[in-house]
């Protein structure tokens, strides 16, 4: 007897985001992604600065425009969706951006910051929006004396608790989280973290997952998905992609990440060169030029990602030879 398929609450095909940079040039930060974000997992999506994670999570709620490809959201593809059935589909999928002192309006209260969302989703007559404007402060672990407060009379972890509560106020089924605790204090962000963790068996959310930080994601992830120069060059279970990784890019990644217990040893892989330019890229791996197992064939054409079993996926068929 086999397993029911999960239900795949995000899901994107060839998702493609080109900047038009003058002289007919354009810079690709999107190349073609696909990915797909199950019920109650999280899928971490990792890789260095400007590899495509934070545009990815912007295209995919069409806060930025993709150039091509096509996102759906809880089976519903989100690129043909006009402003108001857009704006209804923001009540399924949430986001809590990296600095919670800028994404919340310093001239509202936390009361109001909570409110705006059960007004606009839900249709909550105020007394039913008190009651769970109080119970979002307590999930998030806070208290009601913080609703009357404004963002600069509070600290930064609870600021980014108040994202949280904002972004939980619509009951999503799915969070994207972008880099949600890189801009705090080490202390808070363990206690941020946990929290997290305990929302999402609580209320049985998906995340997606965007961060530098390779030990917090081996603490929070199902599946790993490492992007370079806007598209995913491996993905699969967290465990797998840790102790056994495959992609040379992985591998430079991981061996380049700090080793949690003093005195371990950590053979180091070094990539030659430096990353190329993401403006008109020519058809070939991307990582051409840097790469220890590079071959003559990878500089004719891009590999596409391949399934290679045990829910993995790779873009190098020479790691496999």
């Amino acid at each position: 007897m086999t397993s029911a398929a999960p239900y795949i609450v995000l899901r994107a095909e060839k998702l493609t985001k080109a900047y038009p940079v003058g002289r007919g040039r354009r810079l690709l930060a999107l190349d073609g992604v696909d990915l797909e974000v199950a019920a109650g997992e999280t899928l971490a999506l990792v890789g260095e600065s400007g590899s495509g994670k934070s545009t990815l999570a912007r295209c995919a709620l069409r806060l930025v425009e993709p150039s091509g490809g096509e996102v759906w959201i809880n089976g519903r593809p989100v690129r043909p969706l006009g402003a108001m059935a857009l704006a209804a589909l923001y009540r399924e999928v949430q986001m809590v951006f990296q600095d919670p002192n800028a994404s919340l309006n310093p001239r509202m209260t936390v009361r109001q910051v909570v409110h705006e969302p059960l007004r606009l989703h839900l249709s909550m007559p105020a007394e039913k929006r008190e009651r769970r404007a109080q119970t979002l402060m307590d999930m998030v672990g806070l208290t009601a004396a913080h609703l009357d407060r404004y963002p600069h009379e509070l600290s930064g972890g609870q600021r980014q608790r108040v994202g949280i509560a904002r972004a939980l106020a619509a009951e999503p089924n799915l969070l994207i989280l972008d880099e949600p605790t890189a801009s705090l204090d080490v202390s808070v962000r363990g206690q941020i973290l946990e929290l997290l963790r305990r929302l999402q068996v609580e209320l049985g959310l998906a995340y997606l997952f965007i961060s530098h930080d390779l030990q917090v994601v081996r603490h929070m992830a199902d599946r790993v998905a490492v992007m370079y120069l806007g598209g995913i060059v491996e993905s699969g279970p967290t465990r797998e992609i840790f102790e056994r990784p495959l992609h040379p890019y992985t591998r430079a990644l991981l061996s380049a990440a700090p080793v949690a217990r003093f005195g371990a040893k950590r053979q180091r892989l070094r990539l030659a060169g430096e990353i190329p330019s993401p403006i008109d890229p020519p058809d070939a791996c991307r990582l051409v030029g840097r790469c220890p197992l590079q071959q003559e064939s990878c500089a004719s054409r891009r590999p596409p990602l391949l399934n290679v079993g045990a829910g993995r996926t790779l873009a190098c068929p020479v790691a496999l030879a």
